[in-house]
């Protein structure tokens, strides 16, 4: 449990840190000071951090032993991808959605 909290709140800030780098650096000017854009990663680190984390917990417990399709390979391949990136990428942008007032 704990691998996977270290896990997804990792990857949940280096996507956070490369948005505020970005906004940082460029033009957009949505980032006015130091502390606005540590704000920003905060919640950019959380709010999806912990979504992704409910996903992956939610994703152990629903995944199915075996999958059956009438696609074919095709089929199999669209719900391994879906089950393997599904429902963290779901409770990433609900983690997201969860922080989004916080964020100006």
């Amino acid at each position: 449990m704990l691998q996977l909290t270290i896990k997804y709140f990792s990857i949940a800030f280096i996507v956070s840190l490369i948005i505020v780098l970005f906004n940082v650096f460029s033009d957009t000017g949505e980032i006015r000071y130091f502390w606005q854009g540590l704000r920003i990663l905060f919640w950019l680190t959380l709010g999806p951090g912990a979504g992704m984390l409910i996903g992956a917990l939610i994703r152990q417990w629903l995944i199915p032993d075996t999958i059956y399709t009438r696609e074919g390979s095709l089929g199999i391949f669209k719900a391994k991808v879906f089950w393997l990136m599904g429902p963290q990428s779901i409770g990433w942008l609900l983690g997201l959605f969860s922080v989004a007032q916080n964020l100006y």
